[in-house]
């Protein structure tokens, strides 16, 4: 039975097999480069001339845990902090005055579209006055002009992820 030994306090093989660094880099499947990274960064160490496996593998594995803990928690830090930067833009964009609210916007650009499309259709009387051919036909062309506008609003809505009007808003 062979002797064991502890490895940063875990059990490991005596005499277990020393390879050279490409070797390692070869069971560990990473470059040579790589494996002389870990060496200069303390993952591993190099005993006589080369590399005891077994211990060499149970330091990249820990390495490799340690990372992933802080990599989730670097991630999480790093999305707070582009959180809070976002926050603090939202506020100093409020303070300037160049944030409106979007209630108010909308108000605003229904009473436009009201007060455009209320004229539009008083056209064709101001214009035709008494010549009823005239008229109707310059009420099919402002009829045309507003379904025109009413599918390009409903094409830039769809774009932006707009949820269609609900069937009583449209009336």
């Amino acid at each position: 039975m062979p002797e064991t030994v502890t490895v940063d306090g875990q059990p490991a093989a005596k005499g277990a097999a020393t390879v050279s660094a490409s070797a390692l880099a070869a069971h560990l499947d990473c470059s040579r480069a790589y494996v002389g990274k870990l060496e200069a960064d303390g993952v591993i160490q190099r005993q006589g001339d080369g590399f005891d496996l077994d211990a060499a593998r149970v330091a990249y594995l820990r390495f490799l845990r340690r990372e992933r803990q802080r990599s989730s928690r670097h991630e999480a830090d790093a999305a707070h902090t582009a959180a809070k930067a976002e926050l603090l833009q939202i506020k100093i964009a409020d303070k300037r005055g160049q944030l409106v609210e979007r209630d108010r916007a909308n108000e605003l650009i229904d009473g436009i579209a009201g007060v455009v499309l209320t004229h539009l259709s008083g056209w064709p009387a101001r214009l035709a006055g008494h010549d009823f051919v005239l008229r109707r036909k310059a009420e099919g062309l402002v009829r045309e002009l507003r379904t025109e506008i009413a599918q390009a609003c409903t094409k830039i809505a769809d774009e932006v992820g707009e949820p269609p009007l609900a069937e009583q808003e449209c009336r």
